[in-house]
């Protein structure tokens, strides 16, 4: 995978691109509108390694459906054993993290955190902001 490595933050950044709808992303699909990009950054401490990225900002959705699309994260984060939003309150951000301890690092347990977090992003607009017809 292509990464950048930022020095100032220590965090690596990958970027992804996927679609809002159940079809997978193709490069030639880009200009449908359906189509977005988004970083995903790794980082790295002493004893945790902390994956994740930004979703959506919370000032994308309306307020009158606030409520309920936290209670839909909520009960996504219970559905789904590997899926976990946040909110980033210095920057109204809602996001997915996965978080690991260096101590049990190792190829497939790292894999399967990292791949949570772009598989939550997608859930979240195929089934979340679907709904609530969030773009």
């Amino acid at each position: 995978m292509k990464y950048i490595w930022d020095d100032k933050e220590g965090i690596f950044e990958l970027v992804f691109s996927e679609r809002k709808d159940a079809l997978t992303y193709t490069p030639q699909a880009e200009d449908d509108g359906m189509s977005f990009s988004y970083t995903i950054c790794i980082s790295l401490g002493e004893q945790w390694i902390q994956i994740y990225t930004d979703v959506i900002p919370l000032e994308k959705i309306p307020k009158e459906k606030r409520s309920e699309v936290f209670l839909d994260l909520l009960r996504a984060n219970r559905k789904y054993a590997e899926v976990c939003f946040d909110y980033d309150e210095n920057r109204g951000m809602i996001g997915t993290s996965q978080e690991m301890m260096v101590q049990g690092l190792n190829f497939d347990a790292f894999k399967e955190e990292f791949l949570a977090v772009p598989w939550a992003v997608k859930r979240f607009w195929i089934e979340i902001a679907k709904n609530y017809k969030i773009s």
